[in-house]
């Protein structure tokens, strides 16, 4: 669990890293179904879950469905590349069917 500010220094430092691959396979053209764009998902889900709190597939999907909705969560993604919130909110979905496949 988050606690000390080197906790807080690794969390954010492995938040941007999952940022930045998604945004990567966002950039390469890959389309949001890919395993790159998916394991991306599955790397945030798995970090929100040793980091935070359980986070079961279905959660993500919601929490996803807020990169979109929450204006807040929009202006994060938007702000590395355009179209990134979406682009996440669809890998989350995409790792989400995959798991439960």
């Amino acid at each position: 669990m988050a606690g000390s500010p080197a906790d807080w220094a690794d969390i954010t430092a492995e938040g941007e890293t999952i940022m930045q691959s998604f945004a990567a396979a966002q950039s390469a053209g890959l389309p949001a179904t890919s395993t790159e764009a998916m394991d991306a998902a599955e790397a945030a889900r798995d970090q929100i879950s040793r980091r935070f709190y359980d986070l079961s597939h279905d959660m993500h999907r919601n929490l996803g469905d807020s990169y979109v909705t929450d204006e807040r969560f929009t202006a994060t993604y938007e702000s590395v590349a355009p179209g990134l919130a979406s682009y996440v909110r669809d890998a989350i979905h995409a790792n989400a069917d995959r798991a439960e496949a």
